[in-house]
């Protein structure tokens, strides 16, 4: 049998506990990780109090405990949500005076947002309080028995015919048309769109590779994951538009004084645009020491830019295109976040599906039953007429 290693031990009290540090190594490596660990706590101790506000906690237990552990896109994601949701809320309130329903206030204070948003906003302050009950700054989660209000499993939606029609022809003539009709008739991401080159573009084929997208931080980089690497059919009336730019080199999406689009460049080209879309579909504009200002607007809040890429993905689905080709075109990651989209069945999908099973039916019903009691072998008028031929060839 092997001897049993031998582990060195430091001991050391911190605030009435007893706290026991072993290493394999030696008895001097026991130590210093024991003065670490002091060190560590005292540092802590002397910023995190009973009396630590939220701001103050979670401020801390962000890089602490998330720096390292997530993407950086994620990261600026929860950051955001704490300084723009959660402390404007709570943040002056001290964590052990938070109460279940102070947090569920912050629900009621958001209405119409999505699960996910909800759902995603739940788990981080359910994090955070988390940790704070391991380091004995509360006894009980205050986040733990939250309800998520009534929501949308979805912010985005497709286009009415209405809608569809003005977008097109507003896109006709205004700067940021292009950008739009890329979205709607090839189903790009604003982030893909933003970072498609010319060369990417097969002329002979009409087919679109998306290789590259624009990142949270600015900068051109893969796309949001593996799938988004792809090929797409560009359709005719996209590519008619494209022709007159052709061939043309580095960005296809130029703004003015711009290598490519920017995050604020395409937040700002989709406002311009639904204000002109806006005036289009009848709203009243009153001009205003040289400002537009809307006196009454006919655009829906719900509409976004990402309704445009939901749009597309309802059309394959119209176009009877198999959803396992339709999450390739879109570029999903998997095959259910296709599924959401393809179970908003369209009309026309709904009529094109009614005539399949019409079809079908009369397929079925005009095939000879077996000669049973209880059954008949005509089924229908054209069953009849075909079984009076099939007795004349026999007689002939």
């Amino acid at each position: 049998m092997s001897e049993k290693k031998k582990l060195f031990t430091a001991t050391f009290t911190f605030e009435g506990k007893r706290y026991y540090i072993r290493s394999a190594k030696s008895q001097r490596d026991a130590d210093k990780r024991a003065a670490l660990k002091q060190h560590a706590l005292e540092v802590t101790s002397e910023i995190i109090s009973p009396s630590t506000t939220f701001a103050e906690y979670a401020r801390i237990w962000l890089p602490t405990y998330m720096e390292n552990t997530v993407q950086r896109p994620t990261y600026l994601n929860l950051q955001s949500r704490i300084e723009k949701v959660l402390i404007p809320a709570v943040g002056r309130m001290r964590l052990k005076d938070i109460r279940p329903t102070n947090l569920q206030k912050i629900f009621a204070a958001k209405p119409g947002r999505s699960k996910d948003y909800y759902v995603k906003l739940r788990h981080l302050m359910y994090r955070i309080f988390a940790q704070a009950v391991r380091d004995h700054l509360l006894r009980d989660n205050p986040a733990e028995s939250l309800f998520i209000p009534k929501s949308v499993n979805g912010t985005h939606r497709s286009l009415t015919e209405e809608e569809r029609r003005c977008i097109i022809f507003t896109a006709d003539w205004h700067s940021f048309g292009l950008f739009i009709q890329a979205l709607l008739w090839c189903g790009l991401r604003p982030q893909e769109a933003a970072a498609l080159r010319w060369e990417d573009i097969d002329q002979i084929n009409h087919t679109i590779h998306i290789q590259r997208a624009l990142k949270n931080d600015g900068t051109i980089g893969l796309p949001k994951s593996a799938t988004g690497d792809r090929l797409i059919p560009v359709p005719p009336q996209f590519w008619v538009r494209l022709m007159p730019r052709l061939p043309e080199r580095g960005y296809v999406f130029r703004p003015t004084r711009l290598n490519h689009y920017t995050h604020m460049a395409i937040k700002e080209g989709w406002k311009s645009f639904k204000r002109s879309l806006d005036i289009n579909m009848g709203a009243k504009y009153i001009s205003h020491e040289g400002k537009l200002i809307i006196q009454q607007s006919v655009l829906p809040k719900d509409l976004q830019m990402y309704c445009l890429r939901h749009t597309y993905c309802t059309d394959l689905q119209s176009a009877g295109v198999p959803i396992n080709i339709a999450k390739e075109l879109m570029g999903h990651s998997s095959i259910e976040l296709t599924a959401r989209i393809y179970t908003h069945m369209s009309d026309d999908a709904f009529s094109a599906a009614a005539q399949k099973i019409a079809a079908f039916g009369a397929t079925a019903s005009a095939t000879l039953l077996p000669d049973k009691p209880g059954f008949s072998a005509v089924s229908s008028d054209t069953d009849l007429e075909s079984n009076s031929e099939l007795q004349v060839q026999k007689s002939v």
